[in-house]
């Protein structure tokens, strides 16, 4: 009877997206994934195909704990759903808020790699970005449902949103605080509704 595994399947996968979120998915080896999780290469093959399938799976769980607990807390669970949108995209781009050093999103630094050109890496990617436009089309959706209404279509508004979001994590990235005062302007320029009828323009 051989010795049971000495790390879940899940313990595995939070070991290996840390370790791709401190170090970049270029730089993770077979040898470096061994030493953190104290497995031999066969037993990581054995149980996830390859090194880039392990990686992969790591992302989607990145994606389910971090990304989708961020989309939750923020988008989904604000009463206000253009408030909740700021403070999405805020609590990205402040040291208080962010609660750890500057490694920005593990997703969009994995974007900027070579690793994205492989296919399983780069369809985690995907699905994880997806995640982010669809909530964010969601609260869209949920603002105009409340009353608001904007000069582009939804569809195009999400899409403009998804590429500063992605912009400003990689600022992020590289060590840059204080843009909380550059994210609301931007905000304000893309989410000021349209001024109803008879209403006076400035």
């Amino acid at each position: 009877m051989g010795r049971p595994a000495k790390m879940t399947d899940t313990s595995v996968l939070d070991v290996t997206y840390a370790l791709i979120w401190e170090n970049g998915c270029d730089n993770v080896t077979i040898r470096n994934l061994e030493a953190a999780l104290d497995l031999r290469a066969p037993s990581i093959y054995r149980r996830f195909g390859s090194r880039d399938e392990l990686l992969a799976a790591a992302i989607d769980r990145y994606s389910e704990r971090v990304v989708q607990w961020r989309i939750s807390r923020f988008l989904d669970d604000a009463s206000d759903p253009l408030q909740g949108i700021r403070e999405f995209f805020l609590s990205v781009v402040s040291p208080e808020r962010r609660g750890r050093s500057p490694r920005g999103c593990l997703l969009t630094a994995t974007s900027q790699q070579a690793a994205v050109a492989v296919a399983p890496i780069g369809e985690a990617v995907g699905r994880g970005l997806a995640l982010i436009e669809v909530a964010l089309h969601r609260t869209l959706e949920r603002a105009v449902a409340q009353g608001s209404s904007f000069d582009v279509p939804i569809a195009e508004l999400t899409s403009a949103l998804v590429q500063v979001f992605q912009g400003v994590l990689v600022v992020v990235r590289s060590g840059s605080d204080d843009l909380d005062t550059s994210v609301n302007l931007i905000l304000d320029a893309l989410l000021s509704p349209i001024p109803s009828q008879g209403e006076a323009t400035p």
